[in-house]
């Protein structure tokens, strides 16, 4: 079975979001107070992100819809927040309904798509813990709160280009049994 692209994809993107989760953890004291550009710059990185994979998919013929959208509705944002002078509690708000409207959209396609149902309750039980944390960070725009929500995002650094790198394993060892049946 020949190996696809999105596959190298992934394990580049996991090694840069395991760097990225180790420098964000050294300083998150520092990302805390001065969230308003890191969440910017967050947004828009995300978006760009989006944008590039989704039309690099679409060219590959696995394009997943809705995510253009999303990655344009984060430069948006992104840009928002970097350009607008904020408030700490209107960032923290902004950050929260943006994991919010994100989570949302990965539990829509973990319920689509399941391939694993162990990975898929460990993604599903992430997402559902980032949107209720959400919640309490809207309710209560705090510096508490923003850091509760560092440590999440450094768990979805990890989790986000892990799950598909081990779902397309599991769907290939899947592929690999049934092909060995038919052999037999």
């Amino acid at each position: 079975m020949e190996e696809k692209p999105h596959v190298k994809y992934h394990l580049v993107k996991l090694i840069v979001c395991a760097i990225a989760a180790i420098v964000i953890f050294v300083f998150r004291e520092q990302i805390v107070e001065h969230l308003q550009y890191f969440i910017g710059g967050l947004m828009l990185v995300y978006g760009v992100e989006e944008i590039a994979f989704e039309f690099y998919c679409h060219r590959l013929k696995f394009y997943k819809k809705g995510k253009t959208y999303l990655g344009l509705v984060e430069l948006i944002l992104g840009l928002t927040t970097l350009i607008m002078p904020l408030e700490y509690s209107a960032v923290c708000i902004i950050w929260a309904t943006w994991s919010i409207v994100r989570e949302s959209h990965e539990i829509k396609e973990l319920v689509t798509e399941i391939v694993s149902v162990p990975l898929t309750i460990i993604s599903g039980l992430e997402s559902i813990a980032v949107i209720v944390l959400s919640i309490m960070l809207i309710s209560e725009p705090t510096h508490h709160h923003a850091l509760i929500h560092i440590y999440l995002l450094l768990a979805e650094l990890i989790l986000t280009p892990l799950v598909p790198m081990l779902d397309e394993y599991f769907e290939s060892k899947k592929h690999k049994v049934v092909e060995e049946k038919e052999e037999k």
